[in-house]
């Protein structure tokens, strides 16, 4: 449990379904609950496997590209951080909701694949931080990360399920605060990774 928390933390912190849901409802405008509920479950398969898949090849990707798996916490970390800032200054939920109008379909399965399942649950800074902080190199590592995802898009699923049955009573300004009071989360855990990936290379060194 001690290793699994921090993953599902920073797992739930970059897909930030809290700022998705009223994108969901959005997407998902003019659909039936049923449809809804369909599209928030594939959605979250998608996303799910999306990580997987860079959560076990990322390191050889990083491999065959020559990176250093300090620099790239160095340049996940820097990510993460602008993402972090993006929420807490409630920006990241517009871009999301621009790009998604130029992809919006109406049917369910494209629907569910793309935007919903990537890019903004499967997203650039979900899919670093499963290749930065996750670790698949044996059964216990993968069982480790892939039920801290899966727990993660559980509970996603659920919130979109039941934001969908309950639109009416959505309040969006406490869905933003939650947003940002996990974006300064973020943002801690963000530096932190900046810092372990410069006291790799001696620029600074971590307290014990």
């Amino acid at each position: 449990m001690q290793d699994w928390l921090p993953l599902f933390i920073v797992y739930f912190a970059v897909m930030d379904p809290l700022g998705i849901m009223p994108i969901f409802l959005s997407l998902t405008d003019g659909f039936k609950p049923a449809q809804k509920y369909q599209i928030a479950l594939r959605g979250c398969i998608v996303a799910f496997f999306v990580l997987l898949f860079f959560g076990v090849f990322g390191e050889i990707i990083l491999s065959y590209l020559g990176v250093s798996p300090a620099a790239f916490n160095i340049a996940g970390g820097t990510l993460l951080f602008l993402i972090a800032v993006e929420m807490v200054m409630n920006k990241r939920q517009v871009r999301k909701r621009k790009s998604v109008e130029e992809e919006v379909k109406a049917d369910i399965e494209s629907l569910a694949a793309s935007p919903l399942g990537v890019p903004l649950l499967a997203g650039p800074g979900a899919i670093t931080s499963v290749m930065v902080f996750g670790s698949f190199q044996s059964v216990d590592d993968i069982v480790l990360n892939a039920s801290a995802i899966l727990a993660v898009l559980t509970l996603t699923g659920l919130m979109l399920a039941a934001t969908a049955w309950a639109a009416r009573f959505v309040n969006l300004t406490i869905m933003t605060v939650m947003s940002r009071i996990v974006g300064i989360l973020l943002a801690a855990i963000a530096v932190q990774t900046v810092l372990e990936g410069l006291s790799y290379f001696g620029v600074t060194k971590l307290a014990g």
